[in-house]
C-alpha cells in the first residue's frame, strides 16, 4: 500500500515492481493516441449528457410559461434567450410546438 500511495506522489521505489509496471503501461496507453480518443470520447459523451438535461430544464420552462397563460411567442423569445446558445433555433421552436400542441 505504502508504495502505491508513495506512486501518487511520483516516487517509485521498486524499479521492477508493479508499481513501476503500472507507470510503464499507463505511458503506453498516453502515449499510443488511445487516451486521446477516449478523452474525445467521454468529452462527446460529457456533452450529450449537459444538452439532455438543459433540453429538459427547457421543457419545464415552457411547461411553466404555458401554466401561467403565456403565449408561444412568449415560450419562444424566453427559451431563445435562456438556451440560445446550447440549443439551436429548430430545437426551440419544435421543442415550443411539441408543448403546446
Amino acid at each position: 500500500m505504502i508504495d502505491f500511495l508513495d506512486y501518487m506522489n511520483g516516487i517509485i521505489n521498486h524499479p521492477e515492481g508493479y508499481i513501476a509496471s503500472l507507470q510503464k503501461d499507463v505511458d503506453h496507453y498516453v502515449n499510443s493516441g488511445k487516451w486521446v480518443e477516449d478523452m474525445d470520447k467521454l468529452e462527446y459523451e460529457m456533452n450529450e449528457v449537459a444538452k439532455k438535461v438543459k433540453i429538459e430544464d427547457a421543457k419545464k420552462l415552457v411547461l411553466t410559461i404555458k401554466r401561467m397563460d403565456g403565449t408561444k411567442d412568449t415560450a419562444l423569445q424566453e427559451l431563445t434567450n435562456s438556451y440560445g446558445e446550447t440549443l439551436n433555433r429548430d430545437e426551440i421552436i419544435k421543442l415550443v410546438h411539441k408543448v403546446y400542441q
